[in-house]
């Protein structure tokens, strides 16, 4: 999984622009010129992002003296890491695991907290279709993926659960065999009754314990199919 830093939209430009009005209290954008020097694009794409900046009323450009900026505070800055995934290479899915397993364990933190019984009987209802796809020996990527969308949703936690829709939907694709393990995932689907029996009792401590060991065993399938130890996988992603 890495930055694809050669693809930077006008839309990470903006984002870029509007951090840099904040951190740096301008009054005024430097010129394109220093703009795409700094930034690392074309100046076509600094001038898209100029005009998304006008029309979001943060800036304005006058003719012959530059652009202005006439809004410093009460606007959106678009979170966006655009990441590239390859499932042939174990330490990528190997990262995404651990990002999941960062990501989800604040979910059921917070789930744990705040939701309410009748919050937490949803993921129970999304856990009895993913036994039920179990039973029936179905494809199981969507149903266990609704179960654990169900686990952010109830975290109410939004921000949470967009960056989870935005990353994870990748993940359904980790259940088409991925390094030829067709059985990927298998070894934890037990645990999952016992993941929502500790939800539903509020204790936190047991149910990240549960969780981990779900994400422990889908790494130790990625070990045992690439011959490669955690730590020389982690390696390997980075190069």
């Amino acid at each position: 999984m890495r930055m694809i830093r050669n693809k930077r939209t006008a839309t990470n430009v903006v984002n870029a622009i509007k951090k840099m009005i904040i951190s740096e209290d301008l009054e005024r954008l430097p010129g394109e010129m220093n703009l795409s020097r700094k930034l690392g694009v074309s100046r076509a794409t600094i001038r898209e992002a100029i005009r998304i900046l006008e029309y979001e009323g943060i800036t304005r450009t006058l003719h012959g003296s530059g652009t202005f900026v006439i809004k410093r505070s009460g606007f959106g800055i678009s979170l966006s890491v655009p990441l590239e995934l390859e499932f042939d290479k174990p330490g990528h899915i190997v990262n995404l695991l651990e990002v999941r397993r960062g990501m989800e364990s604040s979910a059921i933190r917070l789930a744990i907290r705040s939701a309410t019984d009748e919050m937490l009987q949803e993921v129970g209802d999304a856990l009895r279709k993913l036994e039920d796809m179990i039973a029936r020996k179905g494809s199981l990527g969507k149903v266990d993926s609704d179960f654990h969308r169900k686990v952010f949703e109830v975290s109410r936690n939004t921000f949470l659960l967009e960056v989870y829709e935005a990353v994870f939907a990748s993940m359904e694709v980790l259940w088409q065999s991925p390094l030829g393990i067709e059985t990927f995932g298998d070894k934890g689907l037990p645990l999952h009754r016992i993941l929502y029996e500790r939800m539903l009792e509020r204790d936190l401590l047991a149910a990240l314990r549960i969780f981990n060991r779900i994400i422990d065993l889908d790494i130790s399938d990625v070990e045992e199919a690439s011959g490669f130890k955690l730590e020389t996988l982690r390696k390997r992603a980075l190069g």
